[in-house]
């Protein structure tokens, strides 16, 4: 679509996403890097070095940024959260009902859901008490920028089945993997 056909807020989605693909590639190339002398910067290293400091994803607890955390960041391929006064679209059963099949207790707060892989291979979904850093993670999907959270802690997993909970919002791996276009963005990983 040309960018004249873009509302504001398109538009201003696109150049975010554009800047982040000329920062993700500058640093596939190995030249990025925020310890070098400025001086010994060609003038389109410094500006892109701007850029990689000026753009951001939104901070949350267990993003691998805001803390010191040794933790590995948890690939996913897609989340569900179920809150009693809002089911994801497509999910049949009440809350209680749904919570029930999962086996765990409908609490008011609601739970997240983690769709990832075991160490084999095999699809689980590990229900968590930590919906405000599994609503970042889903704030900077929304935004097409893919940030992964740190592996849980044992206090923040629930329950583990084998299979996934859905229908889920996928993550940008798993979008990419069935064809979807995902932008190319940063992530914790990458500093």
């Amino acid at each position: 679509m040309p960018a004249a056909e873009l509302s504001e807020p398109e538009y201003l989605r696109h150049v975010e996403h554009l800047a982040r693909k000329v920062v993700a590639m500058a640093k596939e190339e190995g030249w990025l890097s925020h310890g070098d002398d400025p001086a010994e910067l060609t003038p389109l290293q410094q500006v892109i070095s701007q850029l990689d400091d000026q753009i951001r994803h939104h901070h949350f607890a267990g993003d691998g940024c805001v803390d010191d955390s040794e933790l590995p960041l948890m690939k996913l391929a897609g989340i569900v959260v179920l809150r009693p006064e809002a089911m994801p679209a497509g999910m049949a059963g009440t809350y209680d009902e749904i919570c029930a099949r999962l086996g765990v207790d409908a609490r008011p707060e609601g739970w997240a859901i983690w769709n990832t892989w075991a160490a084999d291979g095999q699809p689980v979904s590990i229900v968590m008490v930590d919906l405000e850093g599994t609503e970042g993670v889903l704030m900077n999907w929304t935004r097409g920028i893919e940030v992964y959270p740190v592996t849980p802690l044992p206090a923040q997993v629930v329950l583990a089945r084998q299979g996934w909970v859905t229908p889920m919002t996928l993550s940008p791996l798993s979008a990419r993997k069935l064809g979807t276009t995902r932008p190319v963005c940063w992530s914790p990983a990458d500093g």
